[in-house]
């Protein structure tokens, strides 16, 4: 499992968890904001960082 949490501002939080059964967008109040089948962590992480969110935290 990897989990990255994004924040931008003060408040703005994401988090990016990636399981064997996929990955997930979650927003900070744990709403599922994105769902897909496969690994695609790297992706959505470059999209979110593009957008200017900052990596809190990034681990397994």
């Amino acid at each position: 499992m990897r989990e990255t949490v994004l924040m931008k501002g003060e408040m703005a939080t994401i988090v990016i968890v990636t399981t064997e059964a996929g990955t997930e967008v979650l927003d900070g109040e744990d709403e599922l904001l994105e769902s897909h089948p496969e690994d695609r962590h790297a992706e959505i992480l470059a999209r979110y960082l593009a957008q200017g969110w900052q990596i809190e935290e990034d681990g397994p």
